[in-house]
């Protein structure tokens, strides 16, 4: 992570932590909820776009967010893996849109996504393996 990145994750944290108390209760509440949603105990466990979404929550843009740690027992893709689709896809396809990735994930992985964050592990594993193969 790069100093600028580590100083506006800090900042999102202040601001997490300012603003919890439009939604939360209490502590207990709030860990409770980073736990189901994200698998995180700690703010400080979590990324850049996790904090963003609980954020939003905090200030009440979203009614709720999605549990993104598990689906089924199964892990989702991590950001790594996310970055590697992306940069990978940047340089190998023709058409670098959104949705032709998104196609072709689910050419792969036979599971239609609306947004690459959704995909498991796994089969993230099999995108990256035939996005090289392209």
């Amino acid at each position: 992570m790069t100093p600028k990145q580590r100083e506006y994750k800090q900042n999102l944290i202040t601001k997490i932590q300012i603003n919890k108390s439009n939604v939360f209760s209490d502590e207990n509440v709030r860990k409770e909820f980073m736990q189901s949603r994200f698998g995180a105990k700690s703010l400080k466990d979590m990324s850049i776009d996790q904090l963003k979404l609980l954020l939003d929550f905090c200030y009440r843009k979203v009614s709720d967010i999605p549990m993104l740690h598990q689906v089924e027992d199964k892990e989702l893709i991590t950001q790594a893996q996310v970055e590697k689709i992306r940069t990978v896809w940047m340089e190998k396809a023709r058409d670098k849109s959104e949705e032709a990735l998104l196609s072709f994930v689910f050419r792969i992985s036979k599971y239609k996504l609306q947004r690459l964050e959704d995909l498991l592990k796994g089969k993230a594993t099999k995108v990256i393996v035939a996005l090289e193969l392209i």
